[in-house]
């Protein structure tokens, strides 16, 4: 993604063959996901393979041949992070991207079958309230996205958005939000307001954004985005080193410190600006995503990030892509200092110590210890592929893209 200097692209390349070695290693079995399992691990492989020349896949199809053995047994749920929409996704992802290319069946034929039961599921979750896109009823999207458009898809896509439609929450300004259901906390009725890209509004307007652009309820669509974006900025914080806030539960303007990452805070909110923006050719859209970039550039630190691992969901190294990507449409010496000084703190496994405290030791960031796909040792790996100038088409699985 950057034009890395040489010793520090080979920094990269030692780290991940070190990442490879790991993940190779791993036996075929146990927890079958994309976010946190083998078909995450199939997905940073695939990848790994194609950038480094390799045509060995054959444990890549296993892993994905276990997990579409699970869905089949009912072993998994229906989620995207956990279940038979993440499986299914990846699994029609690697084959529209020509990753799966030696394969004699279509995996369009395989998956067939689960377009009514994920729509079905995905429905009831939605009825429910639970629009949450990793873990509720907005994950099948993404799956319904690789598939090839049709009669089918086209209702269930326009089914999902009617629905999502009847339990936003509409504000007499204009502005459009929707009620969190705390996915881990499934008996908690508290009204609260979810910010962030990985579980709230921001994630909707995204999910939305992306189905806008390849047709879906277009009219639905732009309204329910336009109303999500104006909701967002209008609850943004007045004096905060963050600009906007992490949850709300009062739905009323105040000031919240939120994280630095993908999942929460920032980052994650000024790249569904962003991607608005560039659908909608709407130039005040992306001028937030840029102002809050800048902004969010500014802050280093351990307090004023809460950094405390290197993986993607809100660790350094997901900090170091998001900004790198965003100086692609934006470029700034800013946003490519700043992607590059997290890309080192990955490498280094620690963040540096102040400059205001020459005496204070780097703090150690850890890596985790596991192996997956949103935030260990396989989401590190997609990271720094994509600095050596790899493809970045996983990044829908972030709604990046």
């Amino acid at each position: 993604m950057n034009e890395l200097l040489t010793d520090t692209q080979t920094l990269v390349e030692t780290e991940l063959h070190r990442i490879y070695e790991r993940i190779a290693a791993e036996p075929v079995g146990g927890n079958f996901s994309l976010l946190s399992g083998q078909t995450g691990y199939a997905v940073f492989e695939s990848y790994y393979l194609r950038h480094f020349g390799l045509t060995d896949n054959s444990r890549v199809w296993e892993r994905l041949g276990a997990g579409i053995n699970a869905i089949q047994s009912g072993d998994v749920d229906h989620t995207f992070a956990g279940g038979i929409s993440g499986i299914a996704w990846a699994f029609l992802h690697l084959h529209n991207h020509g990753f799966l290319a030696d394969s004699s069946d279509d995996p369009h034929d395989i998956v067939a079958a689960l377009d009514e039961p994920l729509f079905l599921l995905s429905m009831d979750d939605l009825y429910a309230g639970s629009f949450d896109y990793l873990h509720g009823g907005l994950g099948a999207c993404l799956y319904f996205l690789e598939r090839p458009r049709s009669a089918e898809t086209v209702y269930y896509l326009t089914e999902i958005v009617n629905q999502l439609e009847k339990i936003a929450l509409k504000k007499t300004d204009g502005s459009i939000t929707w009620y969190f259901r705390n996915f881990d906390r499934p008996d908690d009725r508290s009204v609260s307001y979810n910010l962030g890209l990985s579980h709230g509004t921001a994630s909707i307007v995204a999910v939305l954004s992306l189905l806008y652009r390849h047709g879906y309820a277009q009219n639905q669509c732009a309204r329910l985005i336009e109303g999500g974006l104006q909701w967002l900025w209008s609850v943004r914080n007045e004096n905060n080193p963050a600009v906007f806030p992490r949850q709300l539960f009062d739905d009323q303007p105040r000031d919240e410190f939120s994280r630095m990452a993908w999942c929460y805070g920032d980052l994650g909110i000024a790249h569904t600006f962003q991607l608005a923006g560039e659908i909608f050719n709407h130039n005040r859209w992306k001028q937030i995503a840029e102002l809050t970039m800048l902004k969010a550039a500014t802050r280093r630190s351990r307090k004023e990030t809460l950094v405390s691992d290197t993986a993607f969901c809100h660790g350094s190294g997901g900090i170091s892509h998001l900004f790198a990507r965003f100086a692609q449409s934006h470029p700034n010496p800013v946003l490519d200092e700043t992607a590059r000084f997290w890309l080192q703190v990955t490498l280094d496994h620690a963040l540096p110590s102040s400059e205001n405290d020459i005496l204070q030791q780097p703090i150690p960031l850890s890596i985790r210890g596991d192996l997956s796909f949103l935030d260990g040792e396989a989401s590190i790996g997609m990271i720094l592929l994509s600095q050596l100038g790899a493809d970045t088409a996983w990044e829908r699985a972030f709604l990046l893209r």
